[in-house]
């Protein structure tokens, strides 16, 4: 086998390989293997015929395509191999001829990241405190959780849950007509359009009322975009919640109870103030990573990003799938093309690329490493959250594949710490 190496911008190689007959020879007899169980050959029992015979059967070049089927895998990641290539991700690979076999596969290698003094990045966090506000919003809300629906003897009011007729036609068509519907007449509600809870308000149990809304200019079905929709509405009932006191009986009935509302607000204070903790160290981890990758020197392989992007998309695509929604029908509910969406997703690619091994790349100048034991705590900490599914979790994930994965997590992990002490200028020991 004859390897030619030709270096390519951004981080890819061109690889040349020319098989010798040697080199293709064990390939066309498991060709041979292959093809001789599925041809029918006159005077000779299915799967018994020599190789001479099939070959001349289906002819050579039949014989050199499914050679090249079983070669292909093999004979490029032996060539990677040879010229110790540091593989970012799938090859792509072209048959430039066939006598003799010539594969052309162009690698991409993984990116190539410099950083620029890191340890200089300083970012101040942010400090977090529980305001009168957010106290009030969560109790508000432990109120409307915990009051019950009743009917209401007056005209609906906004906030109040209504049970209506209601049908629909647009364009001459009836595009609804369903009996007791549940409505919550709000202002945040804009189904089946904005300014359809608004128009309900004032009427009493028992009305009748012909309603005429526009449909918004991004409605989903754009051929009904803009038009207008008369609504036949009948209110059934009427319903308001009673909301409870603020006061001790009421804190003793939220969750498993509380002694008193003080104890219930001291509680809901440091609940809030945990989240608000851990949101802010999110913000600041981002905020870190930004700036590493900002700092960054970056260079990211065409093919490489390609191939991240089909991955990505058709994940989203059987996300749509599983909700029973077709690719093409999202987009247009978006208001995107394919060519625009793929752009977008591009976009992100990059700067997840750019920041999975910029962090990478600081594990490795700061000497980090994950042990086996780490590993094995990782995989027990996950099925044990998992319950019923334990036994099938701890199949999966310990493998060399599921181990490598959470190796590079943890690794993730590890230098995502190291850059937040880097960024609030904690003391560090110097590993280099």
């Amino acid at each position: 086998m004859k390897i030619t190496r030709e270096d390519l911008p951004k981080r890819e190689v061109l690889l040349s390989i020319e098989l010798a007959d040697e080199d293709l020879g064990p390939y066309l007899d498991g060709a041979y293997r292959k093809v001789v169980q599925r041809v029918n050959i006159p005077g000779f029992r299915k799967g018994k015929a020599p190789r001479q015979v099939v070959e001349r059967f289906v002819g050579h070049d039949a014989l050199l395509d499914d050679a090249v089927d079983l070669l292909l895998p093999e004979v490029v990641e032996k060539a990677i191999k040879d010229q110790g290539l540091e593989q970012g991700s799938i090859p792509k690979v072209e048959v430039e001829q066939r006598d003799p076999v010539v594969l052309k596969a162009t690698v991409p290698l993984i990116p190539e990241v410099t950083l620029n003094e890191y340890r200089g990045i300083r970012v101040p966090p942010e400090t977090t405190e529980v305001t009168e506000e957010q106290l009030n919003h969560m109790l508000e809300h432990l109120r409307y959780e915990s009051a019950p629906w009743e009917p209401a003897d007056r005209p609906v009011a906004m906030g109040d849950q209504v049970t209506l007729d209601i049908r629909a036609e647009a364009d001459s068509k009836t595009l609804t007509d369903q009996k007791g519907v549940v409505y919550l007449a709000s202002e945040e509600n804009n189904n089946p359009v904005p300014g359809f809870a608004r128009a309900l308000v004032g009427m009493k149990s028992g009305d009748a009322k012909k309603v005429n809304l526009p449909f918004p200019d991004d409605y989903p079905d754009k051929s009904l975009a803009g038009k207008e929709c008369t609504y036949h509405v009948n209110v059934i009932e009427i319903k308001e919640q009673r909301l409870p006191d603020l006061d001790d009986e009421f804190a003793k009935g939220v969750g498993e109870g509380y002694d008193n509302m003080e104890a219930l607000t001291n509680k809901l204070r440091g609940d809030i103030q945990s989240q608000e903790e851990q949101s802010a160290q999110r913000r600041y981890e981002d905020k870190v990573a930004e700036q590493l990758v900002s700092d960054a020197t970056i260079v990211l392989s065409d093919l490489m990003v390609e191939h991240e992007i089909d991955h990505t998309l058709y994940d989203e695509q059987e996300a749509l799938q599983r909700q029973q929604i077709g690719i093409e029908r999202y987009l247009e509910t978006v208001g995107k093309s394919v060519e625009e969406h793929r752009e977008e997703v591009r976009t992100v690619v990059i700067a997840r690329m750019s920041q999975t091994y910029a962090l990478r790349k600081l594990g490795e100048l700061e000497g980090l490493t994950v042990e086996s034991e780490e590993v094995d705590q990782e995989i027990t900490t996950l099925v044990e959250e998992v319950g019923g599914q334990a036994d099938r979790l701890r199949r999966s994930l310990d493998t060399t594949d599921g181990r490598e994965t959470l190796k590079q997590t943890l690794l993730r992990r590890k230098a995502l710490e190291r850059l937040v002490e880097i960024g609030k200028g904690k003391a560090l020991v110097d590993t280099g």
